[in-house]
């Protein structure tokens, strides 16, 4: 994993080829056994966020988001917020009507870490497009919309210092 990590960093144009398997492999690569494994997938994964194409990014994240299994779908998630964070709005609008439907699905997943990583990745997404994402979000569930209102609150409060971030007071209904 650490030798993928360099390569990444290096040479990332040489895994365009092949980003798919390459994400594949590193988010399999979080259901090790190790901790130690886990850490360095986990830093492989932010490294792939932001030196591989966003598209074949998105491409191969959502479906796993969609339908992969714990500990692959979390990470996927993960991966995808670090992604948002790094790319400007523009990219991201066009990305939403591949990413949302997939988050919103992972919000409604069994597993709580799921889930909170969901929420964790629409706030994300909201910093970046802010009320763009509004319409995508129309099929959840009041509490589900409150609790990510809370968060996206709790999130421009921490932000609000930061120049460029977006200053809507925003409530979903």
């Amino acid at each position: 994993m650490r030798s993928l990590c360099e390569l990444l960093k290096r040479q990332a144009q040489r895994f365009h080829g092949f980003g798919e398997l390459t994400i594949l492999k590193i988010l399999e690569a979080h259901k090790d056994s190790e901790k130690e494994v886990q850490r360095a997938a986990e830093i492989c994964s932010e490294i792939a966020a932001t030196v591989l194409p966003v598209e074949l990014c998105v491409r191969t994240l959502c479906p796993i988001i969609k339908s992969g299994d714990y500990p692959t779908n979390q990470a996927a998630i993960k991966m995808l917020t670090k992604l948002t964070e790094q790319h400007q709005k523009n990219v991201i609008l066009q990305l939403l009507p591949d990413m949302m439907p997939a988050l919103v699905q992972a919000y409604d997943n069994t597993e709580s870490s799921v889930r909170k990583a969901a929420v964790f990745c629409l706030v994300a997404i909201h910093s970046v497009v802010g009320d763009s994402m509004k319409q995508y979000l129309s099929s959840l569930n009041g509490s589900k919309m409150k609790l990510l209102n809370l968060y996206i609150k709790r999130h421009q409060g921490s932000s609000s210092s930061t120049p460029g971030s977006p200053a809507s007071s925003v409530t979903y209904q």
